[in-house]
């Protein structure tokens, strides 16, 4: 099983690669992490996504301090915009390497919380997600 981060990463790289730049790279943060809320709330609720979001903030800070900014002043579950915000300030390179952190950890401390393989069938539908980039077709026939 590919972690969320590593499959986040790779999303994100392509879209720098392609010329998306720091606003591609943010939009498609935000729309993952709210389709990722949305499938949380129902299982660990509103305070508990916060509280989680919050906390793996807080661990990948250490590594990227700029993520402390990625949290508001809100409890506020569903509001990435601090996130997209900090990120945007960053050079692609930077906000992808955080960005891709940030998963890594929130998707460790969700097993922890509620183990693997809740954690895989609550998330196996955002992961699905067709990456960006541009695809390539087999010529026809």
């Amino acid at each position: 099983m590919q972690s969320e981060g590593h499959q986040t990463g790779a999303v994100l790289r392509r879209l720098a690669d392609h010329g998306g730049g720091v606003d591609a790279i943010t939009g498609h943060t935000v729309a993952l992490w709210t389709r990722t809320a949305r499938a949380l709330v129902p299982v660990i609720g509103q305070r508990g996504m916060s509280a989680l979001y919050a906390r793996a903030v807080h661990l990948a800070a250490v590594q990227h301090p700029w993520l402390a900014q990625a949290v508001g002043a809100d409890d506020v579950a569903a509001d990435f915009s601090p996130l997209a915000k900090a990120a945007a300030e960053q050079p692609p390179d930077a906000a992808i390497a955080a960005i891709t952190a940030l998963f890594e950890t929130f998707d460790r401390l969700l097993v922890t919380l509620i183990g693997a393989s809740l954690t895989q069938r609550l998330l196996q539908p955002i992961r699905d997600v067709p990456s960006a980039g541009a695809t390539r077709q087999d010529p026809a026939p």
